[in-house]
């Protein structure tokens, strides 16, 4: 009986677990297809003028040595390697069957090429058997530059998010599979700190991949040692190019390069300089068409490769500008402050998309920080204001708008004010925290007593013009001002500032603590309360005012939108790391914002009018549409503000604050075009990248240093 009811499951389970594998073939062959387009891009620019067939030595351990210098033997073989000449200019036959390999090489041999041509050729072949098969393993091209010293597995999940339809649970799968083979590079342009760390995750991961292939550069000695922690099976090193080669790059646009031609016939010592892919790409770019004086003079190697990445600039800078106003110091110094920066944070691609406060100063973030919250108070309160002169226009309510007005402009500026002060106490608190005996207690009281302080100033004067804070107009406003404050009080638990890109509705939200950890629990309890009350407040006194016939419609519309907004908390925002233009999160946050909100004003909208509608003895379609105008108005924007305009808000603000300073134009994303157009930076997806490193470090400058030697001519 057991074996017919095993053969009867097996049988109607057949039919799923076979749409289940063709779905994981398809999904693992669209990664490969994705991979190849990708690296296609580094190949396209790398190939564009003339290819250069690459030469490389392999490394090896030396010869055993006798047995009485067998100690000293070892010392040396773990810190050199001998170089073994070899014909082979195929990288892919240097992978071979070893399914270990680190290339290395100075900056600009073209590392980074190889190792795309060798995730190409290894996904081609994995894509070889025909739509139907399933790839033997899943070739991934990926830079370690984002590495911080978290567990691989955990680094590997992340980037690997970012191609469309990549999840983290199915990357962990693929490597319980042992199916993925990552072909890694830029292992030098992991932080300093990290590299050990780094290393030992390598190591680690090669338990779990068919095959790895790291690349490193190797114009510094501890690189070179770090890249030996590997313990790969195979090292090789590409060469330089040789003179043949020099002169047949050269000579692939021999008109256009005569004069650099003739600078070599001139000097020798030119010759170094030109023995790199990269260099030759720069030398071409600068000095196509145009007098090579600047390699006649003489000078240092260091001296002459800069003047050379001045004239490469200063030949980008001549191209035609797409606008008249787009002046090369203007370029220059938005340029050479995203070089800056990128340096500095160690990073070498820019998405405008995610710029945050960590690109601002202290002080510069403060401004980021509270236009977002005025906005949002300052949108909720004008809806209410705007209910009630449409509501005392129509009959419906009587009250003074006036009234109304001004305890609204006196709720926004006490928002400013305790935002603003609150921030420049936050400001100072690192600056006493030695010296404040009272610690978090005191960072955290003082703050909240000038709130105080301020809140009591503002009643003072509203009280000494005459308003009536006790009519329904000004109750509505303070009501409305409540329930808004308490939720960018919420806000302080959430990551409301981050792009929305994506939303699932999930009983457990995962959520940050951003005062003590321990205390968390306690603080969501208390603020879920308090934003609790504060939504039966103002729905049971504007349901009560304008319907309040039978008593049960208050309470019961309040509870009903109290639930509604609790349940709508449990959305979870996330991000999408694939995009596939310039600022595509924030448009997308943009569009989830409004689709939030536009959702939550018809839910709320259509449930109050339904229960007022069916609930009162004579019903008012006209009242009961105030109400759920105001509330679903309401409703509406904090929501929408919540899930991701707050977030649009800041990007905006922080993109406002870098133009101000003079470090970014207003219109970023079409400088980023433009310099695109004159081959200053180059783009993959959604971000920016300065065509190579060693462009990018001789960047690193201010615009006054760079400006007299690379002022196009006319």
């Amino acid at each position: 009986m057991r074996a017919l009811l095993a053969w009867v499951t097996a049988l109607f389970a057949f039919p799923v677990r076979a749409r289940r594998d063709r779905r994981a073939v398809r999904m693992r062959r669209r990664l490969i297809k994705q991979v190849m387009g990708r690296v296609a891009e580094d190949l396209g620019r790398a190939e564009a003028h003339h290819y250069l067939e690459p030469r490389f030595v392999i490394l090896e351990e030396p010869p055993e040595q006798d047995s009485g210098s067998r100690r000293r033997g070892r010392t040396q073989r773990r810190a050199e390697l001998v170089p073994v000449p070899t014909e082979v200019s195929s990288v892919r036959a240097l992978y071979g069957a070893m399914d270990e390999l680190v290339v290395l090489g100075r900056p600009g041999m073209g590392k980074t090429t190889q190792l795309a041509l060798l995730a190409h050729r290894l996904a081609e072949e994995a894509l070889a058997g025909g739509d139907g098969t399933d790839p033997a393993y899943i070739p991934v091209y990926l830079r370690l530059d984002s590495y911080r010293g978290e567990p691989i597995e955990e680094w590997l999940a992340t980037v690997m998010s970012r191609f469309q339809g990549v999840s983290r649970v199915l990357v962990r799968s693929w490597l319980d599979e042992h199916l993925l083979l990552p072909v890694l590079d830029g292992l030098d342009e992991v932080p300093e700190a990290d590299r050990p760390k780094c290393v030992r995750e390598l190591l680690r991961l090669r338990e779990l991949c068919p095959g790895m292939a790291v690349g490193c550069r190797t114009d510094e000695g501890d690189l070179r040692r770090l890249a030996r922690g590997l313990r790969a099976l195979r090292y090789v090193e590409i060469q330089p190019p040789t003179r043949q080669d020099v002169q047949a790059f050269l000579n692939a646009d021999k008109a256009a390069l005569a004069d650099v031609h003739a600078a070599l016939e001139e000097n020798q010592d030119l010759w170094p300089l030109l023995q790199s892919p990269m260099m030759l790409h720069v030398i071409r770019v600068a000095y196509a068409n145009r007098p090579a004086d600047d390699l006649r003079r003489g000078g240092s190697t260091a001296d002459r490769r800069s003047r050379i990445f001045d004239a490469y600039v200063k030949e980008c800078l001549r191209r035609e500008r797409p606008r008249r106003d787009d002046a090369p110091e203007r370029t220059l110094t938005w340029l050479t402050w995203l070089a800056r920066t990128l340096t500095a944070r160690g990073e070498h691609v820019l998405y405008l998309d995610r710029l945050d406060l960590s690109w601002l100063s202290r002080r510069e973030g403060i401004l980021p920080k509270v236009v977002p919250t005025v906005t949002m108070a300052a949108g909720s309160l004008a809806v209410s204001v705007l209910w009630l002169a449409a509501a005392d226009r129509a009959g419906v309510l009587h009250t003074s708008v006036p009234g109304a007005v001004a305890v609204a402009l006196a709720m926004v500026c006490n928002t400013a004010a305790q935002a603003f002060r609150s921030e420049e106490h936050y400001l100072r608190t690192p600056e006493r925290a030695g010296r404040d005996a009272r610690g978090q207690r005191g960072a955290l009281w003082i703050p909240m007593r000038n709130n105080v302080t301020t809140m009591v100033v503002i009643l003072f004067c509203l009280l000494l013009t005459g308003v009536d804070l006790t009519g329904p107009g000004p109750v509505v406003v303070v009501l409305s001002y409540l329930w808004v404050m308490a939720a960018q009080m919420e806000g302080a638990l959430t990551d409301v500032f981050s792009p929305v890109e994506q939303l699932r509705w999930t009983w457990r939200r995962r959520e940050r603590a951003v005062f003590s950890p321990g205390a968390f629990p306690l603080k969501r309890l208390a603020l879920s309360v308090f934003v609790w009350l504060s939504v039966q407040t103002l729905v049971g006194y504007v349901v009560h005012l304008l319907c309040p016939d039978p008593d049960w419609i208050a309470p019961a519309a309040a509870f009903a939108l109290g639930v509604l907004y609790l349940a709508g908390n449990q959305f979870e925002p996330s991000l999408q790391d694939r995009r596939p233009r310039p600022n595509e999160g924030v448009r997308r946050t943009v569009r989830f914002s409004l689709v939030h909100g536009f959702a939550g004003l018809a839910l709320a909208a259509v449930l109050l009018t339904a229960l007022i509608g069916l609930g009162s003895p004579e019903p008012d379609l006209r009242r009961a549409g105030f109400v759920a105008a105001l509330l679903g108005m309401l409703f509406a924007v904090v929501r929408g503000f919540r899930y991701g305009g707050l977030a649009v808000v800041r990007h905006w603000t922080i993109r406002a604050v870098l133009a101000h300073r003079g470090r970014t134009p207003y219109r970023y994303r079409r400088f980023l075009y433009s310099a695109e157009q004159r081959i200053l930076l180059f783009r993959t997806d959604s971000g920016f990248f300065f065509p190579h490193r060693l462009i990018q470090l001789h960047l690193d400058t201010t615009a006054e240093d760079l400006l007299p030697r690379v002022t196009p001519l006319p």
